[in-house]
């Protein structure tokens, strides 16, 4: 099926970007080494079946229009309390639900972008996205409290913990809310 695609102006010759479709076979072969995150991704949860679309919007990164999966990001603009957790007032931000970056590629530098790591290019270009959109406040994303090794990740690449500190979002382990805020102006 046709597809479209488009390209992230900063990051242009570093990953190519496309929506993602429910009969996309690199779908069912995708393995990020986290079996939720990929079981999230091949069920086609993020897929509207009625509505004709993913919602909330889920794009591939791949290394050429045609070519292999880097990963998946799973993201939509939301208006969010800003700067932290309990503020009193909202700015629009770039939430990221859910990434995966394919298990052979986990630590491997991007041939197109030497300095940095696939999974920085995918962050690379949300951080894109998001400094495109008009009346920004930057990323934000949960994480389980106990995954140091996400946490540490996402501090490198210039998140930082909410001061309102890790918050129970489920049955399972606290989730700490990570942002990267954007200079207004």
């Amino acid at each position: 099926s046709a597809r479209s695609s488009f390209e992230v102006p900063r990051l242009a010759a570093t990953l190519h970007v496309q929506f993602a479709l429910p009969d996309d076979p690199k779908l069912d072969t995708f393995s990020s080494g986290v079996a939720e995150v990929d079981a999230y991704f091949r069920s086609r949860q993020w897929f509207n079946a009625k509505k004709g679309e993913a919602s909330p919007p889920t794009y591939p990164l791949l290394t050429e229009a045609d070519g292999d999966v880097v990963g998946y990001a799973v993201v939509s603009f939301r208006n969010s309390e800003h700067p932290h957790d309990g503020a009193p007032t909202k700015a629009k931000y770039l939430m990221i639900y859910v990434t995966g970056v394919d298990q052979r590629l986990h630590g491997a530098r991007n041939p197109r972008a030497p300095d940095e790591s696939f999974a920085a290019s995918i962050f690379g270009v949300l951080d894109g996205f998001a400094k495109a959109k008009d009346g920004r406040g930057g990323l934000c994303l949960c994480v389980r409290a106990d995954n140091d090794r996400a946490i540490a990740f996402y501090r490198k690449v210039g998140f930082v913990d909410d001061p309102a500190g890790p918050v129970q979002r489920d049955a399972g382990a606290p989730h700490l809310t990570m942002r990267k805020l954007f200079a207004s102006g």
